[in-house]
């Protein structure tokens, strides 16, 4: 049986976290609750455990990538197993969260164990040690090209996002 290993909130402000490392490697076998990753959040460095047994099949998630609350870090499965494309559900859920928070409205709320709990993209709060509002995607894309994120222009509402570091480097 095949065992997601999902970012959940660990408490009520968490909008997301920061893969430190893994502490297991594609292929390694898991006992469950045994520690695979170290993630940070803006309150917390933690080792994440295991939430099954198995192999770890595959890992989406790369060392030092944020990512928000809900995506999927990483698969456990036997080797014969198909996996779903969690890729592509990472990428839809990241973008919902992007135009919710471009937009300005706040994240749903939803309950119940093994529920996905409400996706918050890179806001940039209190704790960012930056203090610049961007989403994730305009995060990885300035981190890619070395572009300062405070030196990008902010938009009128909302965090900056891919577009806005698209606009600032063919300005440049």
């Amino acid at each position: 049986m095949a065992f997601r290993v999902v970012l959940e909130r660990l408490y009520p402000d968490m909008k997301e976290a920061t893969v430190g490392r893994w502490l297991k490697a594609e292929g390694e076998a898991v006992a469950e609750g045994d520690p695979i990753a170290e993630l940070i959040t803006d309150k917390v460095t933690f080792a994440l455990e295991s939430p099954g047994a198995g192999r770890l099949r595959r890992i989406y998630a790369r060392e030092k990538s944020v990512l928000p609350i809900g995506c999927t870090l990483a698969v456990l499965a036997s080797p014969e197993e198909a996996l779903p494309d969690i890729e592509a559900e990472n990428r839809a859920l990241i973008a919902a969260r992007e135009a919710e928070v471009a937009r300005g409205l706040p994240a749903p709320r939803r309950g119940g164990p093994r529920v996905r709990p409400a996706l918050v993209a890179g806001v940039a709060g209190p704790g960012r040690a930056d203090g610049v509002r961007a989403t994730p995607s305009a995060r990885r894309l300035a981190r890619e090209r070395g572009i300062d994120l405070a030196r990008v222009p902010r938009p009128e509402r909302g965090p900056i996002t891919e577009r806005d570091v698209e606009a600032f480097i063919s300005g440049r």
